[in-house]
């Protein structure tokens, strides 16, 4: 979830921007969940939710969004930050300062939130329930992710921002020695993947690094393919055929939960987690990227983009606060049955509701809190060592 508009002398990628937002908002839609867990109830079923019939595959793999987070991250980063760090345009303390300032503050501001409205839930916290001194100190410093054994705790979609940070200071390190090349990448992308399936599917750490790196990857390829127009326009007719039959066949797959990362047989490895995370989302960045610029539809035109780019300026607030949210309306309900409150919120209009919420808090947070925090952290932290040109 980076910040796109850094340089003002690059164009901000509206396509991404907006991608961006709408996969913070399937994030969100996920977590709904989050108000049928209750543990006094009989059981969870997801024949509760809202929609079910319709946006089943949002609630079981929705999940999996986070990694497009990674993988624009890792687009942006390269595009906007590679080359000016390893020029030594750009420094450790001027990437941190532009990388503080705009993570920070809502986030120590939706931790501490979270902590007072924990102790005030009644009974056991709500949803993560390993809100101990430790994680706290490890969530202070946004390092939660990074430990042995790491679980979710306090604000728990957080733990990608955790992870984020990791990769922010692994790509600095790879541009500042000048290794933000494509077969460097490459190399970590297929480790990352290895990891990532090896692993058990509760570690949340190893998700952040083939994603981020792919996302560099394609930076790379849409580069070369843009020099050659010919190949651009093949590359985009296919893309156009097997996109769209792509998406409808994961999504129509999605109706059926299975094993996260694999099922045995053909079909079932096509139309697997891997196969959507490593193929469909990637070659969906790819056409983005080549088609930046070449709309030639008035629907698709920047005016019209940048009418709607909102959506990815308050990606950001939206997933730090929703949570937050959750705990805010739970612990206004908690007298209610369980019975009564499965009821209330498997209603289509509880979950507009909740989406609009978030969607309006993420807003105000984005424009009163974030933006004048950002301004005035920049404005204070930068002089203070000021080693080489600031991240404009």
């Amino acid at each position: 979830m980076s910040d796109a508009a850094l340089h003002p002398h690059k164009a901000r990628f509206y396509e991404l921007d907006i991608l961006r937002g709408v996969a913070a908002l399937v994030v969100v839609f996920f977590h709904y969940k989050h108000f049928l867990l209750i543990s006094d109830a009989a059981g969870f079923d997801y024949a509760h939710m809202p929609l079910s019939a319709i946006f089943m595959p949002l609630y079981l793999y929705g999940q999996f969004f986070v990694e497009l987070f990674f993988a624009i991250s890792g687009y942006v980063f390269f595009w906007l930050y590679a080359e000016a760090i390893a020029s030594r345009h750009t420094g450790a303390w001027a990437f941190f300062v532009a990388r503080f300032s705009r993570l920070y503050p809502l986030y120590i501001v939706t931790l501490l939130v979270v902590v007072a409205l924990q102790a005030l839930y009644p009974g056991d916290d709500f949803i993560y329930r390993q809100d101990t001194p430790l994680n706290f100190v490890l969530n202070l410093f946004m390092v939660q992710q990074w430990v042995p054994y790491a679980v979710q705790s306090f604000n728990g979609p957080a733990w990608s921002i955790s992870v984020e940070v990791f990769l922010y200071a692994l790509f600095f390190l790879i541009c500042f020695f000048g290794w933000n090349r494509p077969w460097v990448l490459g190399g970590l992308f297929v480790a990352g993947a290895i990891l990532r399936l090896m692993s058990d599917p509760t570690v949340d750490f190893v998700r952040g690094v083939p994603s981020f790196f792919q996302g560099g990857l394609i930076y790379y390829a849409v580069q070369l393919l843009s020099r050659h127009e010919t190949w651009r326009r093949r590359v985009m007719l296919w893309l156009c055929v097997i996109l769209p039959v792509a998406w409808i066949i994961s999504y129509v797959r999605g109706f059926r939960p299975v094993n996260v990362l694999m099922e045995p047989g053909l079909m079932g490895t096509w139309l697997s987690v891997p196969v959507f995370l490593y193929v469909v989302l990637p070659l969906s960045l790819l056409a983005l990227g080549l088609m930046q610029g070449h709309w030639r539809v008035k629907w698709l035109s920047r005016d019209s983009l940048h009418r709607i780019s909102w959506i990815g300026d308050i990606s950001y607030s939206v997933y730090l606060i929703h949570f937050p949210l959750q705990l805010t309306i739970m612990l206004g309900l908690s007298g209610l049955s369980p019975a009564v409150r499965l009821a209330l919120f498997g209603s289509p209009l509880s979950l507009l509701i909740f989406m609009a919420l978030a969607s309006g808090l993420g807003w105000l947070s984005f424009h009163y809190l974030e933006m004048p925090a950002r301004r005035y952290l920049t404005k204070r932290l930068r002089p203070l060592l000021a080693p080489s040109p600031a991240v404009r």
